[in-house]
This record gives C-alpha cells, structure tokens and sequence, in this order.
C-alpha cells in the first residue's frame, strides 16, 4: 500500500515537471470588440522552460464559416528582428514582439466588417515544442446600423393585406427591428394589436385594411451601437365602404347640373334656329312678293301697248 501511494506521488511529480517544462501560449480574452474603422490590438503571451535563442512568433487569421482558409498575417523572427507582413495587410498590421517577456502584440488599423474572424497566435522555439504552442482568440468587429428604407407592399385599399417593409443595408450584430404608429389623439406612438398585425424582421403585415388604418408608421432599426428610423405615411382608398356612397350622390347631382347646363344651351340653340328660320321665310316672302310686283308691273305696260296699237289700228 505505500509503495503504491510512493509511485502515484511520483507519477504526479513527473506530470508537473513535464507541464512547467512545456512551452504555454496564452490569450486573456476570448473575444475582442472594436467599431467598425476604428483599431484593434491583440495581444498573446508565452511561457517557455528555456531561453530562447531562436523563435519564430506568427498571427494568422481564420473566418468564422467552416469552409474558410486559414491566411497568414504576420511572421516574427528572433533574433535577427525581422517581421514579415503579408502584402494583403501591408499598409495596416503592426506587430511587436517581445522573446525574452514573453509578449507577442498584433495591431490592426482601420478595421473593416472582413476583419470579424478568429486570430491565432503562434510561437515556435526549437527545443521546447511539447505543451500548447498557439492559442486563439475572435475579433468581433461591430457596425452601426444605417439609416432603414420604408416601403409599401400591395395595394393600399379598403379591405386588402398590405406590408410595411424595413430594411438597413448596414449592421454589425444584424439590425433588430420595431414598427409603431403615432396617434394623434394621445400624440405618442403605440404598439399594435396582434390580431390585425404581425412583425416578421423589418416587415409589418397589416390585415383588411380600412380609413382607421391610415396614419403615420414609424419603423426603428437598432443594435448595440446605435438605432435609426424612417416613416412611412399610410393613405386608404375607400373603394366599396359606406363612405363611397356620399361620393356617389355628390357625382350624382354633379351630372345633373352638367345635363341642366347642357339642355339650356340646347334650349338656346333651338331659339336661336327658330329666329333664323322665320328670317329666312320672311326674307324668301318679300322676295317673292318684289317678283311678283315686276311681273304685274310689265304685264300692264304690255297690255297698254297691245291696246294702244289697237286703238292705232
């Protein structure tokens, strides 16, 4: 019995002496934030059992999608000082190595949303390769969402389905999205009731819509940066609602003054032909009567000649 707790005490010394005598990589955070432009600077640090006379300290960066390649950043050579940047982030990596502290330090500048990925960070020393060599660590990168687009889905008349739809191009988390409606009466803006509304995203479906459905329509689009807004301005058209009849009887007496206006210039018109007709008759009379006065006129001189010549005779 002793000489078995003898050799697991033993067992365990050997453990403990194999792990401080392992190299151990490590990164503090397991997740960096940083806004969209702004700088990140990841730092990792190394233990190692004996000192160094040659290393070699490298950052590669992995997206988060299980089909992404694994690219080298940077490369760190001791001890001839030399760093190697990879010409895709020439113009914005700096590393800072530090063999002797155990201090590796990658600053990227003007961050962008490709940069959101998991970072490695490696150290490599001949003759001390057991233990865990590289560690990780995710760049989250985070943007502000942008000004949302409203829109209108359908046919905006009594009695159809319509949507409101919301949409940010822009967003890092992705956008979360709210529709209210302002009311005039309590001039302040409401939430909407389930059974003639529904939410899906940045999509607000209203159903049979009707006069009480036109108003104003607020859509906010947020995440943890910021939130923004735009509206939308909902008019009805009342085509079969009880309002159509008030529209059907002023149409109504509309047309009857436009036939009253029409039959009195008819009315008119038929006067005006009337007078011109009896004009004509009367203008056709007298002519006819003047025709006539000549025809008598010759036939007495005639008659005055013929019995002259008789009396001659």
């Amino acid at each position: 019995m002793i000489l078995i707790q003898k050799l697991w005490i033993f067992t365990v010394f050997l453990a403990v002496l194999s792990g401080v005598r392992a190299i151990n990589v490590h990164i503090s955070k397991e997740n960096y934030e940083v806004l969209k432009g702004d700088s990140a600077t990841l730092t990792c640090t190394f233990q190692s059992t004996i000192t160094p006379q040659l290393a070699i300290i490298s950052w590669s960066a992995v997206g988060t999608q299980p089909d992404d390649q694994e690219v080298l950043i940077v490369t760190h050579y001791y001890p001839m000082k030399r760093t190697d940047v990879k010409p895709a982030y020439a113009d914005r990596v700096l590393m800072h190595a530090d063999v002797l502290r155990g201090k590796a330090m990658l600053r990227l500048s003007s961050v962008t949303s490709a940069d959101d990925k998991i970072y490695e960070c490696r150290v490599l020393i001949p003759g001390d390769d057991e233990g865990k060599s590289a560690a990780t660590t995710r760049l989250v990168v985070n943007e502000p969402v942008s000004k949302p687009v409203c829109g209108i889905q359908g046919t905006v008349r009594s009695g159809e389905n319509i949507n409101l739809t919301c949409h940010s191009e822009e967003g890092s988390p992705p956008p979360s999205y709210r529709w209210e409606r302002w009311h005039e009466s309590v001039g302040s803006k409401r939430r909407f009731m389930a059974h003639t509304t529904t939410q899906n995203g940045g999509v607000l479906s209203l159903y049979d819509i009707s006069n009480d459905t036109s108003g104003l329509y607020y859509c906010m689009s947020w995440n943890k940066i910021r939130t923004s807004t735009c509206e939308v301005h909902l008019s009805v058209l009342l085509d079969d609602s009880p309002g159509s009849d008030v529209f059907g009887a002023v149409g109504g007496a509309v047309a009857g003054v436009a036939g009253a206006a029409a039959g009195a210039v008819a009315g008119v018109a038929g006067a005006a032909a009337r007078a011109a007709a009896g004009a004509a008759a009367g203008a056709a009379g007298a002519a006819s009567g003047a025709a006539a006065g000549v025809l008598v006129s010759i036939a007495s001189v005639a008659d005055k000649i013929i019995l002259g010549d008789g009396n001659n005779n």
